[in-house]
C-alpha cells in the first residue's frame, strides 16, 4: 500500500518493489559475503549496511523523486551487508563448543525483534501514517549506528577481533594453530 500511496504504484508493480529488497539481498548476499571475508572488518560492514539503510529509510521518508524501485535496491543491499558482516562476527567472541547456543540466541532475538517492530509498525501506520513510520525507523538505525561505534570503540580499546583485517585473522588464527601444536607437543613430551 504504501508505494501505491506514495508514488502511485500499481499493484503488480509494488510488489515488485516490495520483493526486490528480499530478492536482491538473497542474490546479493553470497558476494558480499565473499568481499567480507576477503576485507575482514566486520563491524565496519555492519555499520556501512545501518548508514545505507538510513539512507534508504531518509529516502522512503523525504523523496517522491526518485524511484522506490532504486530505494528498494539499495535497502536490499544494506541488509546483505549487514548480514554478511553481523553474523560472523559471533564466531570471532564466542568459544567454538557454544556456538550453536550463541546462534540460537541471536536468532530468537531477531525473531523478537521483527515481531515487536511489526506490530509496532501497524499501529504506527494505522494511527500516524507512512512518514511517522519512517521517521521512527530513522531513529531506530540512529541507536543501533550509537551501539555500533560504542562497540567499535570498546572494541578497539580491547584488542578486540570483531573489526581486524582478514590478515590479521589470519595470523591470529595461524599463532593459535602454533601455540596448540606447541601444547600437544608439550604434554606428549610429560
Amino acid at each position: 500500500v504504501f508505494y501505491e500511496e506514495k508514488w502511485q504504484l500499481t499493484a503488480t508493480k509494488a510488489n515488485l518493489a516490495n520483493s526486490l529488497v528480499y530478492i536482491l539481498s538473497a542474490v546479493a548476499s553470497p558476494f558480499l559475503g565473499i568481499l567480507v571475508d576477503f576485507t575482514g572488518h566486520n563491524l565496519f560492514w555492519v555499520l556501512f549496511g545501518m548508514v545505507l539503510t538510513l539512507v534508504a529509510h531518509v529516502l522512503y521518508a523525504f523523496t517522491v523523486t526518485l524511484t522506490p524501485i532504486f530505494i528498494a535496491i539499495l535497502m536490499g543491499l544494506s541488509y546483505s551487508f549487514l548480514a554478511c558482516g553481523l553474523w560472523p562476527m559471533v564466531a570471532f567472541i564466542v568459544p567454538e563448543h557454544q556456538l550453536g547456543t550463541a546462534y540460537g540466541f541471536m536468532q530468537a532475538i531477531q525473531n523478537l525483534g521483527l515481531a515487536v517492530v511489526t506490530y509496532l509498525t501497524g499501529l504506527i501506520v494505522d494511527q500516524k501514517g507512512y512518514l511517522v513510520l519512517e521517521v521512527f525507523n530513522c531513529a531506530m538505525l540512529c541507536i543501533a549506528i550509537v551501539a555500533g561505534i560504542l562497540l567499535y570503540i570498546v572494541d578497539s580499546t580491547r584488542n578486540g577481533t570483531v573489526n581486524l583485517s582478514a590478515k590479521k585473522r589470519k595470523q591470529l588464527a595461524k599463532d593459535k594453530e602454533e601455540q596448540l601444536k606447541d601444547e600437544d607437543t608439550t604434554s606428549l613430551d610429560e
